[in-house]
């Protein structure tokens, strides 16, 4: 023991309190440890180690021996071997010492203030960091969402005015997606029994001949009947065009002419339009017979004369659109 050297307090104090500062507890509360051993007498040594304790019962304890300490401490100057040992997770650990100091002037003795400030400083710490505990759980607890009753009043939209007011500005880059409140579904219609189909009265299918005094007459496809909008050379109209091209036959013994009453157009407001006079002659001579038609309505059909193709000119308003054909008192639908 004839190399001992003096041990300086305040050296290792300090060490302890830089450590602590930067963070490095573990190397703080190996220093802290040691002196507590070396100078349990040292109040600060106490605070030291409460200060970067591992559990509870270890800050707790090291806060009662610094209460305990007695007020009028005298300096304490052990001697240590060169270096200082302190037990560590790999084993003993070595800190080296730092070189021989000059003695340390005695202490006065510490007011009673400051000997109070001591202890309150911890306690004044752990309150702050309970304090801020206790304020991060309570950020961290979902907002409770008032009922519908209690939202004030708005002037946005519905839709806006149902979710409430945006707590803060949304930046530019977000999309605020309004939410599509489904409409109430209806209830589905009750079920009306269908109508019978009967067939409407004096209508024919494409196709179906009409008997009307020895006469058969037939419109036989749908293409039949077309609208003209424009001239067809010296027919001009009033307002355009019906063609329907009928198949007619004279099943009497005896040459005859078709009755210029037998045929009308109906349109979609009841009003009956008569053929053109002699306008199916003129159409024929025009474009050829034959070819357009093999008679014309004014022309007179042979007996037992077979069926034979008419073209039958009606002139209809612009604005009318033709419902039905009638050959007597039968007729087909055209739409």
């Amino acid at each position: 023991m004839g190399d001992e050297v003096p041990f300086d307090l305040e050296q290792w104090l300090h060490r302890g309190a830089q450590a602590a500062r930067r963070g490095d507890v573990v190397s703080a509360r190996r220093i802290f440890c040691a002196l507590s051993r070396l100078a349990p007498h040292e109040r600060r040594v106490w605070i030291g180690l409460a200060r970067v304790a591992e559990t509870a019962a270890e800050r707790d304890e090291a806060l009662r021996r610094a209460e305990n300490i007695l007020p009028i401490e005298t300096e304490i100057h052990p001697t240590l071997p060169p270096s200082l040992a302190v037990e560590g997770e790999g084993g003993v650990v070595e800190l080296e010492l730092p070189p021989r100091l000059a003695p340390a002037q005695q202490r006065t003795e510490r007011q009673p203030h400051q000997r109070r400030l001591g202890w309150l400083l911890p306690a004044m710490l752990l309150l702050i960091a309970a304090g801020l505990l206790a304020m991060s759980l309570w950020q961290r607890q979902p907002a409770t969402s008032l009922p519908s009753s209690q939202f004030p009043i708005t002037n946005l939209p519905p839709t806006l005015a149902a979710i409430g007011p945006l707590p803060m500005p949304l930046p530019t880059e977000i999309v605020v997606m309004t939410p599509v409140v489904p409409a109430p579904s209806l209830p589905p219609p009750t079920p009306s029994p269908l109508p019978t189909s009967t067939p409407e009265l004096h209508t024919r299918a494409l196709g179906q001949l009409i008997t009307y005094d020895q006469w058969q007459i037939g419109l036989l496809r749908r293409e039949d009947v077309v609208m003209i909008d424009s001239e067809l050379g010296a027919i001009r109209p009033a307002g355009r065009f019906l063609i329907a091209l009928l198949a007619v036959s004279n099943e009497a013994p005896v040459e005859r002419v078709l009755p210029t009453t037998l045929f009308a157009v109906e349109d979609e407001i009841g009003q009956r339009y008569t053929p053109l006079s002699d306008a199916s002659r003129q159409y024929l001579d025009q474009f050829g017979r034959g070819l357009y038609g093999d008679l014309a309505l004014e022309d007179a059909f042979g007996p037992q004369s077979g069926l034979r193709s008419v073209p039958v000119l009606f002139d209809l308003p612009a604005n009318r659109a033709p419902v039905r054909l009638w050959a007597g008192d039968e007729g087909w639908l055209l739409r």
